[in-house]
């Protein structure tokens, strides 16, 4: 059974899109998988005077590629999901020891977490964000 209604259906352009964001990819990143611009997947998706109708290869290359899309997106939600791994404490800088400023000479993969961090802030920066 196709995955998208026939491309001269009303149908075929709420289908697309609906398909498209359930998949949460872009219009760019569909068109990129299928071949085609990412104005033609707009233009196919659009409700209005401006929209087209794909070619039938083209429909058929987006149907193949949204059912694999889907198979693939539907095997993924019934496989286990990833271990756990423990939560990173980030623990600031407290006034009685203050953090040391990255020093001349240091290289990043030498300096401390706080070294980093006091660094960033004499840089200028607002916030720091720290993801291992």
């Amino acid at each position: 059974m196709p995955v998208l209604p026939d491309f001269e259906s009303a149908e075929f352009a709420p289908a697309l899109k609906a398909i498209r964001k359930q998949l949460q990819l872009s219009r760019t990143a569909l068109a990129a998988q299928v071949g085609l611009s990412t104005a033609a997947i707009q233009r196919y998706e659009a409700q209005d005077g401006s929209n087209i109708k794909p070619s039938r290869e083209a429909y058929e290359r987006l149907s193949k590629v949204l059912a694999t899309l889907l198979a693939d997106n539907a095997s993924a939600a019934v496989s286990p999901p990833p271990p756990v791994t423990p939560p990173v404490a980030v623990v600031a800088a407290t006034a009685a020891e203050p953090a040391t400023p990255l020093a001349a000479g240091i290289l990043l993969a030498d300096a401390t977490l706080e070294q980093l961090i006091a660094r960033a802030k004499a840089m200028g920066a607002k916030k720091v964000t720290v993801e291992f």
